[in-house]
């Protein structure tokens, strides 16, 4: 009964959306369209999947003849009737989608089509890329004996090719762009753990492997070299081949920015404090091993994963660079201020550990957390501090440095209100907090007598994140009121509707509308005419009219502001 109603509950909302986004003569045929698409092409991706799976379980019992005798037979019962049953249901479907795909030009372009293709594909990437894995660890002689692995291979890897195939000659470009970043971001991730478990590997078993620990060392080689080898070429293919030479649109801006940028330098900035905090506590510190092939144990995979972040960053990097983009995107912004806001994170956490431990040193007290030493304490707050301000600076600077080049554009960038009313509301309230358990703890021994050194210990942390958090807040409230003495909100003088009419760029219609506080539309015109947007340019126009309702046109000769009444 759940499942009836969740079904009819399923098809009425989309009716109800397909009716709202749709009008016209023709919007019956065209919901008709859509609920039939929906059904049909996630029937066929399920017939897949249930194909597939019952031909590779079939095929990997021939493959596997060991396990042939002791397999269960309730999973071969399972292979025959995924296989008897799907292969029929879904060619039949196959080709009932083919006839109109040849019939209906609009199939192509439909949202079903390029779902189903586009989960079709990357299942079967999914699937084949795991099995090809255990295959090639077989082969090695670094997996067990996995036959099977390698019928799910070429069962997956066949559909994927067929998939692959048809995506290319029937899918349209723009309904692309997301299985093709997709598909790049899971081979950069397969080929950089392989790269790194290659590289940390060899530096293990260069370091600290002996006679009796080259076997271990090599195997960890050979890992990370299946890995690479599974993730390169699909990475290659991807990414090299297809997607870097699309489009630089937000989509593609965000993988690079986010998925590459960022997860390379995160990675990066992460594995090297491990590695500094680790030569800091043999050196100054209070290791738990006198043995430095114990201590450094983890090491060269955390030196490794640092250096193949690094990799990534800079190629993504160079990559953006590249592009020559010229306007700064929302994407880009958001991809700022994420930076920036991990490095503070990481930043107010050192800043909190140093207080605490400073308190500890004061006390007296030999022990902070978990039996660790407050000298080893001291030396993880300095790590986190020495790589976390660096990297906050960096991407604050350039924030308020583009700030400062357009501030108007930039203030009523929403990505830079959240930033800063996320990180003043986070940070107060983590102060206030804070600043209550730690006053509880000073009045429950004074109640009870008891005030001392003891109470300042058992203060420690709320002490420390109340300092934090207190100047964190405060600073981001001083930044926003700065902002509003240096650019005034222009709510009070500006036009109560604009509208645009020139290049379509709905970024300077949000930032116009935040600026003036009133409505903003943007319309395109059809002739490619006008020179491109500016908040700036735009408002100075708007400041040779008081009119209430104004007409900002862009042409080749620049932008006019035309009083109108609708």
């Amino acid at each position: 009964m759940v499942g009836v109603v969740l079904l009819v509950v399923l098809i009425a909302l989309a009716v109800i959306g397909i009716r709202k986004a749709v009008g016209g003569g023709h919007a019956v045929a065209t919901e008709g369209h859509a609920i039939r698409r929906f059904f049909q092409y996630l029937l066929l991706y399920g017939l897949l999947v249930v194909v597939a799976t019952g031909v590779s379980g079939l095929l990997g019992r021939l493959f596997d003849r060991g396990a042939l005798v002791a397999a269960d037979d309730t999973e071969l019962a399972l292979s025959l009737a995924f296989t008897v049953v799907g292969v029929p249901l879904y060619a039949g479907l196959a080709l009932w989608s083919r006839r109109r795909l040849a019939d209906d030009p609009t199939e192509a372009t439909s949202f079903g089509w390029a779902f189903y293709n586009t989960a079709a594909t990357l299942t079967a990437l999914g699937v084949a890329m795991v099995a090809l894995h255990e295959t090639l660890s077989w082969a090695v002689d670094i997996g067990p004996d996995n036959g099977r692995a390698l019928a799910r291979f070429l069962v997956w890897g066949g559909v994927w090719a067929a998939h692959w195939w048809l995506h290319l000659r029937l899918v349209p470009r723009p309904l692309s762009r997301l299985h093709h970043l997709a598909g790049s971001l899971i081979g950069l991730v397969t080929a950089a753990t392989g790269l790194a478990g290659l590289f940390g590997g060899a530096l293990w078993t260069l370091f600290f492997a002996g006679s009796e620990g080259i076997l271990t060392g090599g195997n960890d080689v050979l890992g990370g070299a299946v890995t690479l080898a599974v993730g390169a070429p699909v990475w290659l293919l991807y990414w090299l081949r297809t997607a870097s030479r699309s489009e630089r649109d937000p989509l593609w801006l965000g993988y690079v920015l986010l998925a590459g940028v960022g997860g390379g330098l995160v990675t990066a900035v992460v594995s090297a404090s491990t590695v500094l905090y680790d030569v800091l506590v043999w050196v100054v510190g209070d290791p738990r091993f006198t043995d430095a092939t114990l201590h450094f144990n983890d090491a060269p995979w955390a030196a490794a994963a640092a250096v193949v972040g690094a990799l990534v960053w800079w190629y993504h990097q160079a990559a953006l660079g590249q592009a020559r983009l010229e306007t700064r995107t929302e994407v880009r912004r958001i991809y700022e201020y994420l930076m920036s806001g991990i490095g503070l994170v990481a930043a107010a956490t050192g800043l909190t550990m140093l207080i605490v431990a400073a308190i500890e040193a004061l006390t007296g007290t030999e022990t902070i957390i978990l039996g660790v030493s407050a000298v080893n304490t001291l030396l993880a707050a300095a790590t986190v501090l020495a790589v976390s301000v660096p990297v906050w600076w960096f991407y604050w600077h350039r924030i308020q440095a583009a700030a400062t080049a357009t501030p108007l554009e930039e203030h009523a960038s929403p990505t830079r209100r959240v930033y800063l009313f996320g990180l003043f509301g986070v940070g107060g309230v983590a102060a206030v907090v804070s600043l209550l358990v730690g006053v509880y703890l000073l009045f429950e021994d004074v109640v009870q007598g008891s005030f001392g050194s003891e109470t300042v210990r058992s203060m420690r942390f709320a002490i420390g994140i109340l300092l934090t958090t207190g100047a964190i807040a405060a600073y981001h409230w001083a930044v926003y009121q700065g902002e509003r003495v240096q650019v005034p909100s222009a709510a009070a003088h500006g036009p109560r509707y604009v509208l645009l009419v020139g290049p379509a760029d709905a970024e300077i219609a949000r930032a116009v509308a935040h600026s003036t506080g009133g409505r903003v539309q943007a319309w395109n015109r059809t002739d490619d005419g006008g020179t491109p947007w500016s908040v700036e340019g735009v408002m100075a126009a708007l400041g040779t009219t008081t009119a209430d309702e104004v007409l900002v046109l862009s042409d080749s000769s620049g932008l006019h502001a035309i009083p109108v009444h609708r």
